[in-house]
Parts: structure tokens; sequence; C-alpha cells
């Protein structure tokens, strides 16, 4: 068996893309980056976002909202992303669309009100399948995942993802309870790590 090429790679990930269209009937999509003024999501997830976006392997109508506790605007996290993007000459007008589909909400882990301006934020991207990838310390992640299942889950026929960290993991002394916490709250194909 021959090793895939960057062409299979991308006929697959373009295969991914329609079936997600397709199944969800053009629905929404939201990735909301948890911990979003973080080293993770400024010198990873944000990158690789974007190079999904440019290459056109994301679905139509998907949407990123960013979250921490850090009063920034999304200039601000733009300024700090965008050394890590890679961005060459002439992608320009294609970083402008990218950030057009960016946003940020400024808000603490622990306070209701707060995920409450978070989904309202989701909401206006209309009915929308919602994956919130947790770039956090495993010290704010309880009050995080009970204020998303709370006040920030999708509704109907639109599904929840929630993506931990493998850090998380690592940590034996929050594993075990975290571990039962997540179990109690979500359902099995809601949750994955990374």
């Amino acid at each position: 068996m021959s090793k895939p090429t960057e062409k299979d790679t991308i006929d697959v990930l373009a295969l991914l893309r329609e079936s997600l269209d397709y199944e969800e009937s053009g629905a929404s999509h939201v990735f909301v980056i948890m911990g979003a003024s973080g080293d993770l999501a400024k010198k990873k997830i944000y990158p690789t976002l974007w190079w999904l976006f440019r290459d056109g392997l994301l679905p139509d109508k998907t949407y990123f909202i960013g979250y921490a506790r850090s009063n920034l605007t999304m200039e601000d996290v733009k300024k700090k992303v965008v050394p890590y993007m890679k961005v060459k000459e002439g992608e320009e007008e294609k970083v402008k669309a990218f950030f057009k589909v960016c946003e940020y909400v400024s808000g603490q882990y622990d306070h209701p009100k707060d995920f409450s301006r978070l989904n309202t934020a989701i909401e206006q991207k209309g009915s929308c399948n919602r994956l919130f990838y947790l770039a956090l310390p495993p010290t704010v992640f309880e009050p995080v995942t009970l204020n998303l299942k709370a006040l920030c889950m999708s509704k109907g026929n639109k599904w929840t993802r929630i993506i931990c960290r493998e850090t998380f993991g690592h940590d034996l002394e929050f594993l075990q309870p975290s571990l039962s916490h997540l179990s109690a709250m979500f359902k099995e194909e809601e949750l994955y790590e990374d």
C-alpha cells in the first residue's frame, strides 16, 4: 500500500466536508475556543482553524467564537494570532474573510450570566451544531462544563461536542473526579480528547 499523498488527504477532507453539508442540510457550525486568550489558542488552535478555512476544508456557515477571561476585542486576538498563521503573500483577502467569521466574548469561567452572553452570540449564527474546545487549566474545568451544560448546549436535532485537552488526563489529581463529572453530564458521543 502506498503512502497517501497531499492530494489524497485534500480529497478525503473535501468528502468529509460535503458529507457534513449534506448530513446537516446546511446547518451552521460554531466552533468555540474556551481559553481563547492563551498560548495554545494563539499558537495552535487559531492557526489550524485558519489553515482549514483557507484550504476550503470546512462546511459553509462555520463560525468561530473565542471565549476567555481576558478583556480583549477580536482585533486584539487577531494581532496575537496572525504571526502564527503563516499567511502567504496573496492571502490577505482570505485572512479578512476568516476574521469576519470570528468573534470574541469575554467572561468569567464561573459566572452563568457570562455563559448566557456566550450562548446569545452562538444563537446569532442560527440553528447550529456546537463544538467547544476546552483549552483550559484543570482548575476551571468543572465550572466551565457545568455552565456549558446548563446554558450553551445545542437544541433540537443539532449536536454538541466537547473536546478536552489530553493534558487534562495526565494530571492524576484531577483525572478521576473530572472523568466522573464528565460522564455524569455528557453522553459518550459528545466527548472527545485531543
